[in-house]
């Protein structure tokens, strides 16, 4: 029985230190230390993307901060979520097709409730 414990315990130990976690931080930051990263505390940025003319949300627009290569993706509902982000101030960068590219310039993403509203135009 104790080995089985044990076995377990380990096999869970393993399992979250091979998740790596990703850590977006503003722009200017990227010579972080990975001890200095982790050492921070991380919150989420969340919202929704809407057609400019009918006010329908849009499923698939492609969401990422500026100078970032991690890309989330609106859901059925237009809903997006980035997680483990630095606080500080971002550049959001959004794309669809048919409509156009859109940078919201300096949004200040600190504390629990970072929300934000997209509204894409057509081309």
């Amino acid at each position: 029985m104790k080995k089985l414990v044990f076995l377990f315990v380990a096999l869970l130990v393993l399992g979250l230190e091979s998740q790596a976690v990703n850590v977006v931080t503003p722009v200017g930051d990227k010579e972080m230390e990975v001890a200095e990263m982790a050492a921070m505390t991380t919150t989420s940025l969340t919202g929704v993307v809407l057609d400019n003319e009918t006010g329908e949300a849009l499923t698939g627009v492609a969401i990422r901060f500026e100078g970032s290569n991690e890309t989330v993706y609106t859901d059925f509902d237009g809903n997006f979520k980035i997680a483990n982000v630095v606080p500080g101030n971002y550049n959001i960068l959004s794309s669809y097709i048919s409509y156009n590219d859109n940078k919201l310039k300096d949004v200040n993403v600190n504390g629990v409730n970072n929300v934000i509203r997209l509204v894409l135009k057509k081309d």
